[in-house]
Formats: structure tokens, sequence, C-alpha cells
């Protein structure tokens, strides 16, 4: 058996998630493999990892788990997750329970985080559970998944050339203030994707990098790549995403010039890892009930 669950990026909502509050994500493909083995070993999964712990407590021999990550370790893009969730799903098919979302949750908690700093959010293994564009408010029970309705506008997510581990940031920083205020920029981002305002979507992508900046949540190699690429004249808006900004960057650009665009970034030797094209349109063989307590 194999299970396939796509990479995440932030569009906006880092850090105002960590407390509950909402944020937007890009579920994109290629996705990440876990196949079922008869071989009763981890591959490509790291015993001390969520999905490793997972697996220990509830391994079933002779069966054993094999990881595939079509982006060769790159971080930002939801591995960890990913593969929490992967192995989450398989334990449930050979216990033959129906996976949940409420439990997963609470799995993915027990297993992510010592209770040292923040706790991780999960909104990346939720949105990884869904597909496409996918809205999260924990604090309102709220989950949404759409497709992208901006018929003028792209996005790139391009990668940094970083890779800095989330889990170990969450050990380190302290809750941002003006959370509320990122919250809202999120609120009103939801609002241009129910309208396919475009212009509203890049005003508060805007709005929301040039907070992060301030609160000194953007990396210094994030921060130069930024300045470097918002000399582009194709660039509506740029920004980083996850933790510090530091592995991924997000940008919009016309649709008419995401060819040029793409263009230059590849002159730089910048990996693109996806545009608006590479959304996942369904859930990849594999379906959670979707209770949200």
């Amino acid at each position: 058996m194999k299970w396939q669950i796509p990479a995440k990026t932030f569009l906006l909502g880092e850090y105002a998630a960590i407390v509950g509050e909402p944020a937007i994500l890009l579920t994109t493909s290629p996705c990440f493999t876990l196949t079922l083995t008869q071989n009763a070993k981890l591959e490509g999964i790291h015993p001390e990892s969520p999905a490793g712990l997972w697996w220990q407590k509830n391994q079933y021999p002779p069966f054993g788990l094999s990881w595939q990550d079509p982006y060769q370790g790159q971080g930002g893009l939801g591995a960890s997750s990913a593969q929490f969730l992967a192995c989450y799903l398989a334990t449930c098919s050979l216990q033959e329970i129906t996976p949940r979302l409420n439990h997963m949750l609470e799995a993915y908690y027990q297993s992510s985080w010592s209770g040292v700093g923040l706790r991780p959010s999960g909104y990346d293994v939720i949105a990884q559970s869904q597909q496409g564009c996918v809205y999260i408010n924990k604090q309102k029970k709220q989950i949404d998944s759409f497709c992208w309705p901006f018929k003028d506008l792209s996005f790139l997510i391009i990668h940094t050339g970083n890779k800095l581990a989330t889990h170990h940031h969450l050990k380190e920083v302290t809750l941002p203030s003006q959370i509320e205020y990122l919250a809202s920029l999120v609120v009103k981002a939801k609002e241009a994707f129910d309208l396919a305002h475009s212009h509203q979507l890049i005003q508060c992508i805007n709005l929301y990098a040039q907070k992060l900046a301030e609160l000194n949540l953007v990396s210094q190699h994030s921060l130069s790549l930024i300045h470097s690429i918002k000399s582009y004249p194709e660039v509506l808006v740029i920004k980083g995403c996850g933790a510090l900004g530091a592995d991924t960057l997000l940008i919009l650009t016309d649709k008419r010039d995401l060819q040029s665009l793409k263009d230059r970034i590849q002159d730089q030797n910048w990996s693109i890892l996806a545009t608006e094209q590479n959304l996942t349109t369904r859930n990849n063989n594999f379906s959670l009930e979707k209770a949200y307590k």
C-alpha cells in the first residue's frame, strides 16, 4: 500500500497559527510517498521523528515503511508533517480503524512536541490532509478547501537554499506581539479568495510580510533574497513562508508575466518548487473523517 501526501506552504498565517488563529496554506505536488513494506524497518524515516515515534508505538511486524521525498530533503515543504500523516494513515489501515482528524491531530501533538517551547500549530498536517488552498481557523473549528480563483494572478514558490528545523525554532522563539493584527490580515485575504479580488490579496500579503520583518521574524538570508527579487518588474509581492521565512519564498505575479519571471529565477539557479498549476485537486488515495472539535 502507498499513501501520497502533498507539500505545504504557508501563504499567510505563520505564527498566528500557533495560537489557533486563521491561516491559509497551499498544498502542492509533487507529493511525498509512503510505502508499506514487508521489511520490518523504517527507510528514510528517523526513529526520533514524529512519524518514527508514532510507528514505534503502533508498529505491526513484519511490516515496515519506506519514505520517498521528491524534494530530496529541501526544507519548508512539510516533509516531517507529511511523513507523520502518512504514517498515521498506515497504522489506521493496519488496525482497520477509520482515520479521524481530531485523533490524528492529538497523535501529532503527542509525537511532535516535548513540552518545551511553543507547541506546533498542527496546521501543516491538517492542510496536508486536505487539498488545494486550505483555510484553517482552529479557534472557530473551521477548515475550508478551495481552488485558486485568481484568473489574472500566478504564484511561484521558490527555495532559498536554506533549511530551518521548525521544531528547534519553536523551542527558542517567544510568541510575537500583534498576533491579532496578523490574524486580521488572514481574514481579509480569505475574503479576497471568496471574491477573487487580486488586489486585496496582494495588499494582505504585502502587509503581512512587512509586519513579519518588523517583528524580526524573517531570516537575514531571506531578507536579502527578498530585496533582490523585489526589484524584478514582474514581482507584485513577495514574502518568506513558514518559520523565519527561512526555507521558501512566495511570489505573486501577473499570469502573463509568469514565464518571464520563471526565466529570471532560473537564471539565478534558484529552485522553483511550485506554481498554481501544482495545487492539488483531490485527496490522494486517502480520506480523513473531517470532524473538528
